[in-house]
């Protein structure tokens, strides 16, 4: 039978109910929270990250340095934020005039696209026909073909250097396949799929602006597993036959130096230089005995020296093997 209880255990319950809802609640801050959008989860992984940031790490480097040498002036460019949307948000987000290059890499038969803003573009266009660039004007109206083709120059450039910060992949090539003038045209990535939009702080002398490479995650997911697998290989597991194979094509018609050494003396200084045309140096081979073939240097063989088809030649007996050739 259940415990009835008395008016007293009654005011108890009530008071300790009233004095819990009085106390008040603890706020989360705004930075101790983000909003996370369970519609659309994060699909990068830590490795996929890590990978992502070495690249434009390389990237940023290399293409500072470039547009330093271009433009001869302080160039600087640095990663501002990597962030994961849907192309469409990213496509709608940006202006309608604006200078995107579309990328092709292959074997993975992606597609990626690069511009930059309109204030640092047309700075660098300006110093590149002559001008100082100090002044940030930003024309409007369309690009010119002059225009298009200084910048096809420069994004020819930074397709070089993403190759080269994928060089990990093997047989990755990177081109530029076209430059587009307006952003609502281009239909090189599907509107729907995900894409990291990586955004870099540009700075031009004195003009500050963007640098934005929008790339497919699963270019990104490619990438990371084909980086996974070369060094996988690199770490000792060994190689598959067809790959041996292929490494030995490639190394078949590399020319190489081989040298038959007939003997070597000493002499001292006097004697080389009172040395006259007609005199003869004894060497430390005996006659008969078998010489040295080098192969880039190295110690290879044992030969012989004699003649074929009026012509002087090496035959090869036996492998070098770190011992005298009296031990052989």
């Amino acid at each position: 039978m259940a415990e009835i209880l008395t008016q007293t255990q009654i005011d108890e319950l009530l008071y300790e109910l009233t004095k819990g809802s009085s106390e008040p609640k603890k706020s989360v801050s705004q930075g101790d929270a983000k909003n996370y959008d369970f519609r659309s989860p994060k699909k990068m992984s830590r490795e996929q990250n890590k990978m992502l940031s070495g690249i434009t790490d390389v990237l940023s480097r290399h293409v500072a340095a470039y547009l330093s040498s271009l433009l001869r002036t302080y160039c600087e460019l640095s990663v501002a934020s990597i962030d994961e949307h849907p192309y469409s948000e990213y496509n709608n987000s940006v202006p309608d005039t604006l200078m995107t290059a579309i990328v092709d890499i292959h074997p993975m038969d992606a597609t990626i696209t690069l511009d930059m803003s309109n204030n640092i573009l047309f700075a660098i266009i300006e110093r590149m026909l002559g001008g100082t660039g100090e002044k940030n004007i930003i024309p409007d109206r369309e690009y010119t073909e002059i225009e298009v083709t200084l910048m096809e120059r420069i994004f020819k450039r930074v397709c070089m250097y993403i190759q080269e910060a994928l060089q990990n992949i093997p047989d990755c090539r990177v081109t530029l396949r076209q430059i587009d003038t307006n952003s609502r045209f281009i239909k090189a990535i599907r509107m729907e799929e995900v894409v990291e939009v990586v955004v870099y702080n540009v700075t031009v002398d004195e003009i500050t602006g963007t640098f934005t490479a929008c790339i497919p995650y699963t270019f990104v997911q490619a990438a990371a597993s084909m980086t996974d697998k070369d060094s996988g290989s690199s770490d000792g597991t060994s190689a598959s036959e067809e790959e041996r194979l292929l490494h030995l094509a490639k190394l078949q018609d590399t020319l190489v130096e081989v040298r038959g050494l007939l003997g070597t003396a000493t002499l001292s200084l006097q004697e080389l230089r009172d040395l006259q045309v007609g005199d003869v140096i004894r060497l430390d081979q005996k006659n008969g005995d078998p010489i040295l073939i080098t192969v880039n240097g190295n110690r290879w063989f044992w030969g012989e020296p004699g003649i074929k088809k009026y012509s002087k030649a090496i035959k090869i007996n036996k492998y070098y093997n770190g011992r005298s050739k009296s031990n052989e």
